[in-house]
């Protein structure tokens, strides 16, 4: 029998054979590696680049970490900046305090062998002449008669003494140092001293310069408050509603003394010459000007003089207006301690 009459079968298709990655092993048997099928969802990350990721979040982390140390330690150091000052401001109050005690320990020390005073700041003021007293109907007649008076050159303190000054006096003398009633020293008028404490003051600080200190006279200080003489009610001005910038009184000086100097000045650059203390001058208290000199100098025992009452002038921090003018008197005894008496000097000049 023939093969004509079985039909013919289809030839089978091969497929491509894998690869063969086989290799023996020591035993000669082969082991079958297959091929990855590929796949539609992409690569799968390799190893590598989930370690690199990790590393990137270690190192945010590690990051922030070190910020947070960094602020935390900074506001450590603020609080601890702030601590520092708050301490450092007391111990400067204190230290102050100290220094100002251990600096008059040493003046104390010293004051016997060498001067310790301070030199005033003073004002030359210029010859001339002007008419003294109340040219405007003001007041009482203890300002009048009016009379021309003839004032040489001479030198007037620019400010009241001050407790600076003045303490220094004291502890070399071995005076009583004077109240300040709590309102504090330094720079503020001295108080609380008589007519012959300010002149025991002049003296002690002529012998310590060798220049010679005084107290003014009553003609010497108004014409210095009134600007060599001029017509002026009080120093500086003739306008009351224009008083306050340069004078203390009543009205503006909270019930106490002021640092000097902190008013405005006159025409001739002195300071509080209208209010903040009243000032003694040299002058016996006379009831008015019957026969008072007309050359400038002191008026003592002459014409019956009462030299147990001393003039002072300017009018002080309790006053009103009207005491502060410039041609006002009044008398004062002159062993007598004021919380609103001070003095400023004065002083001859060839």
């Amino acid at each position: 029998m023939t093969d004509e009459n079985q039909s013919t079968l289809p030839a089978e298709k091969s497929s491509t054979p894998l690869a063969d990655h086989t290799k023996p092993d020591r035993f000669g048997r082969q082991s079958v590696s297959i091929g990855k099928p590929s796949s539609s969802k992409g690569p799968i990350p390799s190893l590598n680049s989930q370690e690199s990721s990790h590393a990137e979040t270690v190192s945010m982390l590690k990051k922030q970490y070190q910020l947070a140390k960094r602020q935390k330690r900074w506001l450590k150091i603020t609080g601890l900046i702030g601590v520092v000052v708050i301490l450092l401001g007391g111990l400067g109050t204190w230290l102050a305090q100290e220094n100002k005690a251990f600096k008059m320990a040493i003046l104390r020390v010293v004051s016997p062998v060498v001067s310790i005073h301070l030199d005033p700041e003073m004002v030359s003021i210029p010859a001339g002449t002007f008419q003294q007293g109340d040219s405007r109907g003001e007041d009482t007649l203890s300002e009048h008669p009016l009379r021309k008076v003839h004032i040489k050159k001479f030198a007037l303190g620019r400010f009241e003494v001050t407790f600076e000054e003045y303490d220094r006096f004291a502890m070399a003398t071995g005076q009583a140092f004077p109240g300040d009633e709590g309102w504090g020293r330094e720079r503020r008028p001295v108080i609380n001293v008589s007519w012959e404490d300010a002149g025991d003051y002049a003296k002690w600080l002529s012998e310590g310069t060798g220049r010679r200190y005084r107290l003014p006279t009553e003609s010497e200080w108004e014409y210095a408050a009134r600007n060599r003489g001029k017509d002026e009610i009080w120093a500086g001005t003739s306008e009351q509603e224009q008083l306050e910038p340069y004078a203390w009184f009543n009205s503006n000086s909270t019930g106490r003394t002021q640092p000097v100097g902190s008013r405005q000045a006159n025409g001739l650059g002195l300071q509080d010459m209208s209010g903040n203390v009243w000032e003694w001058v040299q002058d016996c208290w006379h009831d008015d000007y019957q026969h008072a000199p007309t050359n400038g100098s002191a008026w003592v025992e002459a014409n019956n003089g009462s030299c147990g009452t001393r003039v002072r002038r300017g009018g002080g921090w309790t006053n009103d207006p009207i005491s502060l003018r410039s041609s006002f008197r009044n008398g004062y005894n002159a062993d007598s301690r004021s919380i609103q008496i001070g003095f400023r000097l004065a002083q001859d000049i060839d």
